[in-house]
């Protein structure tokens, strides 16, 4: 698994699309600036913004999303306070996952 860069995004909104998410992490670096991510899949899956490192297990402090629903936030100017990076993953087996980038 690679690490997916969208740091050098520059055109909003930014649609990425998984294939095939497994239930180990998927690291995505994320733009500087103000941000809303928004993430989903037609498949259960899991965010971690916390010890994100990519192909290793999920960590503890997760958010669950559930199939067929999105889980949006914002993200501060600061790069001293808002994640850089976060990771999905399948809860169980593979999913395809919508990553949308909004500046706000």
């Amino acid at each position: 698994m690679a690490v997916i860069d969208l740091s050098a995004t520059t055109t909003f909104p930014k649609v990425h699309y998984i294939s095939t998410a497994g239930t180990t992490q998927q690291e995505i670096t994320l733009p500087a600036g103000k941000l809303r991510v928004s993430v989903g899949s037609a498949s259960a899956l899991y965010v971690a913004w916390e010890s994100v490192s990519d192909g290793a297990a999920m960590p503890t402090n997760k958010v669950s999303v559930a199939a067929a629903n999105i889980l949006s936030f914002d993200l501060s100017h600061s790069s001293q306070d808002r994640a850089s990076k976060l990771a999905v993953a399948a809860q169980s087996s593979t999913a395809n996952i919508e990553i949308i980038l909004e500046r706000i």
